[in-house]
């Protein structure tokens, strides 16, 4: 399994708090025991019974613990829901055999440990098995995702080593569409004179890009490099000077219409990418161009720019 997606792994558990965390550990478990794990939701005043979810082949009980920013800060509260939610499930379910705390932490603070241990004594006396389900289960749980399990859980699409050898390949066919565009509407001129500003650090807070498109942007920037390589090598004259206003000119256009970033950005990669196979590397390739795009402030806004009221909030 690919180191990002270990990071990127954490990245998400991090802004995972509270229900978000319990939905995403529902999604997780769902993709990998679609036929055996069960989601389990409040109903009214009957409450979940101190189960977020169940694990029918091995009568295991989690419940879900959603820390804001994977950091616990109040070690008394999370000892005593420990507590609480163990003696609800046993109580509830006589046919429970294991019961696992799961959680959001990337480090777990001793007294919870400490905790733990007594409530693994406890379950011993009733014949149930008790521990913690955390970011090691889910790293290593990881290597049993599709690609598009991933993509969807945790919002980026790690690049197919096979493909990162043709990523130039696919890149310049992307950027063959492009120029296609450029010289058939007429625009070449136009494009010429637009200027390219460097790109502040924080634009991605400015800009209020989501989640789950900064992660995909700041993954694939790494891959910026060979983008520039190909435009600045492109065969058609003037590719470099008109490329990338090409991008600018798009993003503009989108913003006028007062979309989201995430509609904006979702449309500029269907755009490039068009139709993908699930493993032909273009949706990829896409990624790093708008990357690049993103970092020459090709798309999006710079400081200046982006305390523009035209600037769109996006809640996702």
């Amino acid at each position: 399994m690919a180191r990002e997606w270990r990071q990127l792994l954490e990245l998400r558990l991090r802004k995972s708090s509270s229900t978000s965390f319990q939905k995403f550990f529902a999604d997780f478990m769902g993709c990998l025991y679609p036929d055996d794990y069960i989601p389990v939701r409040p109903h009214g005043n009957l409450g979940d019974g101190g189960m977020d979810g169940y694990m029918r082949s091995s009568d295991t009980l989690y419940q879900c613990y959603g820390a804001e920013n994977g950091v616990v800060n109040n070690i008394h509260n999370v000892i005593n829901k420990m507590k609480e939610d163990f003696d609800t499930a046993r109580s509830h379910y006589e046919a429970l055999k294991e019961w696992r705390f799961t959680h959001n932490l990337v480090d777990i603070p001793a007294p919870i440990v400490k905790e733990l241990f007594a409530l693994e004594t406890e379950g011993k006396k009733h014949g149930i098995k008790v521990g913690f389900f955390g970011f090691n289960n889910f790293r290593e749980l990881l290597p049993k995702l599709s690609a598009e399990s991933l993509e969807e859980l945790i919002g980026v699409r790690a690049l197919n080593t096979a493909h990162v050898e043709d990523l130039p390949k696919l890149i310049a066919e992307i950027l063959d569409r492009v120029i296609d565009e450029i010289y058939s509407s007429g625009i070449e001129e136009k494009l010429a004179a637009l200027p390219i500003k460097p790109v502040p650090i924080d634009k991605l807070e400015y800009n209020n890009i989501p989640p789950i498109w900064r992660e995909n942007l700041i993954t694939w920037l790494k891959h910026a490099p060979t983008v520039e390589y190909v435009i600045a090598n492109y065969p058609t004259e003037k590719a470099a000077e008109l490329a990338p206003p090409y991008f600018h000119s798009q993003y503009e256009l989108f913003k006028k219409q007062h979309l989201s970033p995430t509609t904006i950005l979702q449309t500029l990669h269907e755009q490039l990418a068009g139709y993908v196979s699930e493993h032909n590397g273009r949706y990829e390739a896409a990624l790093a161009i708008m990357a690049s795009m993103f970092e020459s402030c090709m798309i999006f806004e710079d400081k200046e720019k982006a305390k523009s009221p035209e600037v769109v909030n996006d809640p996702a």
